[in-house]
Parts: structure tokens; sequence; C-alpha cells
């Protein structure tokens, strides 16, 4: 049974990250038709019912105006994702960010909301997902869930100095803030597939995308 989601009470400003290079896929991945919307209209569908302002962060404005979504274009250039999420937070109305990915069509806003619901003190709050590794023993590894986290103003001093020390690994921030991690016993009561987490880099993941919108009746 799915859990009571409890209300949102705190105001938060939904970051959505557009700046990959979409090497893997050939083509800019977050304008590819997905039914009858693109990857990123699916995205910014879901984090209306989430965020009370979105900010679209992109080099490309021209690309996305049709979209009136506020864009804002990266502080510092070619730092990634942790660079995405630093503009985001800088630009952010709220104190409170959730922070996501382009290619996430199939975002539940449930965790998103109990992810706000849950921050509190914290810097972040992440989910993390198990990969299992064939021929090791310790086969389990943990994977941080980044960009689909929601994260408070207050860790920005953080991040600027990882941006500086040219560290841009995003789940190194774990080990510099104070980091609420939801295991998947908790966010599969809201995701019991865990489709929150699929992003779509490679031609593959998109056909996967299709057959499974194409299986499911997703809002």
């Amino acid at each position: 049974m799915l859990l009571n989601v409890p209300k949102k009470t705190l105001p938060v400003t939904g970051v959505i990250l557009a700046g990959g290079k979409s090497r893997r896929m050939g083509q800019n991945k977050a304008l590819i038709q997905l039914g009858a919307n693109s990857l990123i209209e699916h995205v910014i569908r879901r984090m209306r019912l989430v965020a009370d302002e979105l900010l679209l962060i992109t080099n490309s404005p021209a690309e996305y105006a049709y979209l009136n979504v506020p864009m804002r274009g990266d502080i510092i250039p070619d730092t990634g994702a942790l660079g995405g999420i630093y503009t985001g937070l800088t630009h952010a109305s709220h104190d409170t960010a959730v922070c996501v990915g382009c290619d996430n069509p199939f975002l539940v806003p449930n965790v998103l909301t109990y992810l706000v619901s849950v921050l509190g003190e914290y810097d972040a709050v992440m989910p993390y997902t198990y990969k299992e590794i064939p021929a090791v023993s310790d086969n389990t590894q943990i994977t941080l869930q980044t960009l689909c986290a929601a994260y408070a103003k207050r860790c920005l001093p953080i991040i600027e100095l990882m941006l500086q020390e040219s560290e841009l690994r995003v789940h190194a921030l774990a080990e510099r803030a104070h980091i609420q991690r939801v295991s998947p016993e908790v966010w599969q009561r809201f995701d019991p597939e865990g489709m929150s987490f699929f992003n779509i880099n490679t031609p593959e993941d998109f056909e996967r995308a299709d057959s499974y919108m194409r299986s499911q009746t997703v809002y």
C-alpha cells in the first residue's frame, strides 16, 4: 500500500537541468518526442505538480523558448550537473529546490514531495538505488540519485567550494554536506518500479521508455 504523502508546507523551486551534450543520443534528447510530448515537456508537467516556481538551466535558451519557462545559463560554464545545481539554487526564489534532469520523463511527483517533506535541517535529501555487480563478493553498489533530489540553499557555499576545487562529482557533496539518504524501502512506497530514476541517455534507453509508456497509463 502506498504511503500518504505529507502535504507540501514549504515553497519549492523546481530546477530542471538541460545542459548535457547528449553525445550518446546523437541529438538534443530533451526535445525528442515520447508519445505526444517531448521529454522535457513530460518533466515540466510533473514538476509543476510539485514546485511553486520552475527554472530551466540551459546554455541554449533559443531551443527552449517555446516552453515559456524561466531560463538561466550556467554561472560557471563547463561544470556539469553540479554547476547546474549551483546555478539553480543561486537563482531560486525559495530556500528549497528540487533538482532533476531533463531526461527523466517518468518522475513521480509524490517522491519529490516526500523528499521536500523530510529536508528539515539537512542540506539535501537524496534517494539511493542498489546495483548488483556480478563476480564481486560484496556485489551491491549504492548509487545516490543526485538528479532526483531536494536541496537547501544553505549548501551553496559547499558547492561553490567544490567548484573552486574542480570537484565536479555531485555525489561527492555527500562527503561534505549534511545529507539525508532515502532508501529503496522508503521511496518504493511511492514509486514501486523506481521510474523516477529512469533517465534516457541512448537510443536503447529511449526504446525502453517508449515501450514502457505504451504499456502504462502514465500521468
